[in-house]
């Protein structure tokens, strides 16, 4: 939905808002958990670029930002947590093979450097340097994408990180110059 305002007091499970509009809100139906088809999709399909957003997420919440529709961000309630794991706030969410045995599916993930998260229902501001990978005129890959920048509430969680392909849950299975932006919604 869209608002004017949105807030929630720090044991708050969904934010509150109020009519207006300039802010998206996500109230996902416990129905469709994990149903892709309530992700947000841009029509707008980026290679490198800088995305400076403010997101603000209600205790226990869990979402992400996928750059390229590939590469996910992952927005989460972290508040309080000492060491992050590739499932926090800010973190590069981890590749996934279900081939390989329990414990071992996930890989690839990068936690944040530090936490750097806000108390849940407070406003988090999150920057993103991406450079898309590099493809010859054949289509081979000739340079992985990365995250050259990621900073969470001005702090620098990530840097010159290489993308070894898609994360979990991503839009897309290949690697592709361009991409739309997709915000997940379904949890």
């Amino acid at each position: 939905m869209i608002a004017g305002q949105a807030f929630g007091g720090y044991d708050d499970v969904k934010i509150k808002a109020e009519k207006g509009t300039g802010i998206l809100i996500n109230d996902p139906d416990p129905k469709k958990q994990f149903h892709t088809t309530t992700n947000l999709v841009t029509q707008l399909e980026h290679g490198d670029i800088f995305l400076s957003l403010d997101f603000m997420i209600p205790k226990g919440s869990n979402s992400g930002i996928y750059l390229a529709g590939r590469y996910e961000i992952q927005l989460f309630d972290s508040w309080n947590v000492t060491l992050p794991h590739s499932q926090d706030c800010g973190s590069i969410y981890e590749r996934w093979d279900e081939s390989k045995p329990e414990g071992k599916k996930g890989y690839d993930g990068h936690p944040p450097r530090v936490n750097a998260s806000r108390a849940p229902n407070l406003w988090q501001h999150l920057e993103i340097e991406y450079q898309a990978p590099r493809f010859d005129a054949s289509g081979k890959k000739t340079a992985p994408a990365q995250f050259v920048s990621v900073s969470l509430n001005g702090t620098v969680i990530h840097e010159n990180v290489i993308l070894t392909g898609p994360t979990r849950s991503s839009a897309f299975n290949d690697e592709q110059a361009k991409g739309p932006l997709v915000i997940q919604g379904d949890h």
